[in-house]
């Protein structure tokens, strides 16, 4: 019994301690948990293609603005200008290639590229703005 009180105490005081860090979570999909504490950030879905998209705008390729029921972006006229066409992944993109599914399609990262009638020049401006934050 006499080491029953200091062990008593010295319990509670190491579950006083182990506490003292905690911080209560909010409940999942809340607006508290789906805040973005950056300011200016709060509601926007960052679309990955916009950077490709302002790449060719700033090389004066006419280019068709992505939208989300079209997940392609068309240079130039449709059938001569080379098409962008992205994909989820990555591994959905390169699934697509092996299975035969897309004929004459270049992958880059998680995107399709169909040349078309493009000119080297213009495909490798292209294949340039299409690789922008591609990993690997």
């Amino acid at each position: 019994m006499k080491y029953a009180k200091p062990l008593i105490a010295g319990a509670l005081t190491a579950l006083l301690i182990s506490a003292c860090g905690l911080q209560a979570k909010p409940p999942a999909g809340s607006a508290e948990a789906l805040a973005d504490h950056g300011p200016g950030l709060h509601g926007r879905v960052l679309d990955p293609r916009t950077s490709h998209y302002r790449c060719l705008l700033a090389h004066h390729l006419p280019a068709s603005e992505p939208r989300a029921s079209l997940p392609e972006i068309q240079v130039g006229r449709p059938g001569v200008g080379p098409l962008i066409e992205f994909l989820p992944t990555p591994g959905a993109a390169q699934e697509a290639q092996i299975s035969g599914r897309v004929q004459s399609a270049e992958v880059i990262g998680a995107a399709l590229l169909y040349p078309n009638q493009g000119s080297d020049a213009l495909l490798n401006v292209v294949e340039n703005c299409t690789a922008l934050g591609v990993q690997g």
